[in-house]
Order: C-alpha cells, then structure tokens, then sequence
C-alpha cells in the first residue's frame, strides 16, 4: 500500500472526527489538527479573512510564503512546490530562506470569506509533497468547506432560534422564560446593595447559583464566597464552625482556627437551608448579623466582620415562626429582600436550554463527545414535572450520557417514558404561553407578506429556514394565510 492510499485510508479514518465539531472555531481549529497529522507536515496555517478573522497556526509563529499562497489562489486549487522546482523564483527563494522541503497550500472558504488558505510545509524531510498528496488535499480541503459551511449554517440557525426564543446566558444561568427574566432583573438590582438577601425556592432550584451570582455581579466580587449548607452541620459542631475556635477550647481543639464568618471576611457569606438551624444557633446568628462580630469558642474577646450575608431555603419560614421552630427577629433580619427562584416546571422551554448546558458540560467531562437530544426525548422533559428540579434534571443528564449510543439522547436514556412522565399541573404553562405568542406573531407576518416565507422572515428578523423549522413545529401552513 502505497503512502498515499495509508494517508487516505487515515484521512476517511479521522474525517469523521469532524463530523463532531459544532461551531466553526472548533471544527476549523480540528482541520487544521487533521490536516498535519495525516500529511505529514511539520507546519500548518489556516488562515480566514473578513469580518471575523481567524489565524491558526501550529506551532506558533509560522513563516510562510506569501508568493505561495497567492498563486495558489490565483489557480484556485491545491498546488504544491518543491525545493527543486524552479518555475518560480521567488517560491524557491522562500523554500531555501526557510530551509523547507516542501510547501503544499489550497484557497479555502467559509461563507464569512472567499479568500482565506490553508498552508502545509515540511522542513528537514528527504521526501517532498507529491502530486498524489496534493491530490488528496484537494479533495479535504473540498469535504472540509463543506463541512464549514455547514457548521456556519447551524451555528446562523441557532441565533436566529435563540433570538427567536429570547435566549439569554448571564454566567452560568441559562433562560428564555419571561418568569427567570424578572429574577434576574431583580438580583441585579439587589447584587450592589449592602443589605441581606433571602433566597426563596423548592429544593433544586439553583438558589446557590443565583447566590453565587449576586455576589459576582456585587462590589464584594474579587473577596471570597463561603457556602454553608446549614441543614448539614452536627448541631454541637456548629458554633466552633460558624463563629472558628481557640486552641484547647475543646477536646480535639489542636490549633486555634478561623469560622465560615472570618473565612468570608469581605465578602459573602451563604448560608443555605437557613431555616434547618436550630434555636440556639439562630440566637447567636442574630447577634452577628445585629452587632457585626463574632466570638470564636474559648475566647472572650470580640473579632469584627464584614460579611454580606445571603440565606436560602424551601422552608416555610413564615410557618416555622408560626410553629416557634423560627425566631420571629431572625426571620425579620433575613427577610428584607426575598428573592423567589421558580420551579422548572414552570420555566417552559428553560429545560431543553438547560439539559443542552448540561449535555456540553458533561460531554466534554466525561469524554463522551458531542450528543444531542431527540425530539421526543425533548417532548417528554417538556412534559415531566421535574420535582427534584435543575438538580433532577443535571442528575438525568448525567445518566443519559453513560446510557445512550449514537450520540442520541432518548427518552428511555434519561428514564423518561410514557409511564413515568407527569400530566402538568395546568394546562397553561409557559410553554403554551410562548407557543400562543409565537404563533400570533408569525400570523401577522404571513399575513403581511401574502403568506411569501422570505418576505415573512424578514419581517420576523429571522432566517428563511428557521422559520420553516417553527411553522413545522407549530403547525403552521402557509397556505391558510393565502
């Protein structure tokens, strides 16, 4: 088998690899990785011009022949030259300058740019490019435009749906829903004031995230952040670890040492599941948040503390102060400002954004590659009533991963089928909600346009085959908009 049948063979071997690549930086990034490797190049260049210019190059700081690419371009195909070639004069000037063997460049295109290259060379090899491997890298360069192309399409296909479906990703917090759009604007209201904050919400809500997020977005950012899950602390270890210790203040008390207050000391302390914090815990948490210092066990003297202090819980605290399992002070201490997280299943599409997050995330940590959901994986995580909430949902993804093959993501996979799947608790969710706008706007729009999809998306602000995807989603035939 000749060299250039073994790099074909690898290159249909690892061709498929690109298959994976989402987005364009990655997948062009990957091509020029597949390009060395399989022709054996020593350096390698891709370089995109235009509006958003992309320069890769491997390993760092690349000379390359300017007169090279130009003719390569000039004759709009892959080309190569040797050090024994003399047609052009400045091509074998660059070759020795560089002391290179070989240079093998082609035109390549993206819909961004009609005029970027993609460069190889070999330096100190006995063996030059071939007119075979120039071949050959013709033809990948061919399969790879297409391959950017296409990533450039869905990757246009998927603003034109997020902005469609209102996407927003402020840090780690993804949402389209008008419900998580209030709590936001609220945090960010909240996040630059002194003043506590309580955070209200069934258990998986991600009230530690949006916690972490205030406190991201406060003028405590570059101090520290402490969590304390309250609910999970032995009562008789809770002073010494809240308020620190002495040395020998206690059998075991070794070294003197810092509490999650002093730990916290600038910047935000976190104290989740508030309302799990015994009576005698809550008398002295009061006293810190009323006086703003802290007595570590075994000392007698008072340590002053700047902390911002953000509490969390799915209790009913109003009930608990009912019941005297809450100190009413405490509760008005805490309470000045409540922020209410909201259940998923009242978040609408929220869930299929947040399982692609997860599905990304724990892809690339697991090493499982690129996955994506099936339709009626999706139609049943719309459907189910998620009481475990975004923590549930993390943990089904997670699960999915390791069951699922083909890159697919089915019902089955996330343990979701007709049997274990919830009926909603109304028949008017977000969801519905959201559909009903949308169907009402793409009417008007129809209507406007005499039912002609082109002109029909350029009024909505959105590619032609984006909303064929929508209308078909919907329901929605032109016809009867004639």
């Amino acid at each position: 088998m000749t060299d250039s049948m073994l790099a074909t063979e690898k290159m249909l071997d690892v061709i498929g690899t690109l298959l994976d690549e989402q987005r364009p930086e990655s997948l062009l990034s990957k091509i020029l990785e597949v390009a060395q490797d399989v022709l054996h190049a020593d350096a390698a260049v891709l370089d995109i011009a235009g509006e958003n210019p992309l320069h890769l190059t491997c390993p760092e700081n690349v000379s390359i022949s300017i007169s090279a690419v130009r003719l390569a371009k000039s004759e709009n195909k892959a080309v190569v030259w040797n050090q024994l070639d003399d047609d052009s004069a400045d091509l074998s000037k660059s070759i020795v300058q560089n002391q290179l063997t070989s240079i093998m460049v082609s035109p390549f295109r993206t819909p961004d740019s009609e005029s970027g290259y993609l460069y190889l060379q070999r330096a100190a090899r006995e063996d030059p490019f071939t007119e075979e491997d120039s071949k050959l890298f013709d033809a990948f360069v061919a399969v790879c435009e297409k391959f950017a192309f296409a990533a450039y399409d869905r990757l246009r296909d998927k603003e034109s749906l997020d902005t469609l479906k209102n996407v927003k990703k402020k840090g780690s917090i993804v949402y389209s829903s008008q419900v998580m759009d209030e709590v936001i604007a609220l945090a960010e209201k909240l996040a630059p004031l002194p003043m506590p904050v309580i955070i209200r919400g069934e258990t998986g809500t991600g009230k530690e995230v949006m916690a972490r997020y205030i406190h991201a977005h406060s003028p405590r950012a570059d101090k520290p952040f402490v969590a304390v899950n309250c609910g999970a602390i032995p009562e008789n270890l809770m002073e010494s670890l809240f308020f620190g210790h002495a040395k020998g203040s206690f059998t075991g008390a070794i070294d003197s040492r810092k509490g999650f207050f002093e730990e916290a000391e600038g910047g935000t302390i976190f104290l989740d599941e508030i309302g799990e914090l015994p009576l005698n815990m809550q008398v002295k948490l009061l006293r810190v948040l009323q006086e703003k210092h802290i007595t570590r066990v075994g000392e007698s003297y008072d340590i002053p503390v700047n902390v911002r202090v953000i509490s969390a819980t799915h209790v009913d605290l109003e009930q608990a102060v009912k019941e005297n399992k809450f100190r009413e002070d405490l509760y008005f201490r805490i309470q000045v400002m409540p922020l209410n997280m909201p259940p998923l299943r009242e978040r609408g599409q929220d869930v299929l954004l947040l399982a692609e997050d997860f599905l990304v995330r724990y892809g690339a940590e697991y090493g499982r590659g690129k996955f994506h959901m099936s339709r009626n994986a999706e139609k049943a995580m719309l459907s189910y009533h998620w009481p475990g909430n975004v923590r549930e949902l993390e943990n089904k993804i997670q699960k999915a991963l390791v069951q699922a093959t083909r890159g697919v993501i089915q019902p089955k996979d996330l343990g979701l089928d007709s049997t274990q799947s919830m009926a909603k608790e109304s028949p008017r969710t977000l969801k519905e909600a959201r559909e009903a706008v949308e169907r009402e706007v793409i009417a008007r729009a129809l209507k406007d346009s005499g039912a002609n999809l082109t002109l029909a998306s350029t009024i909505l602000g959105i590619d032609r085959k984006v909303l064929r995807e929508v209308m078909e989603r919907l329901g929605i035939r032109k016809e009867d908009y004639k």
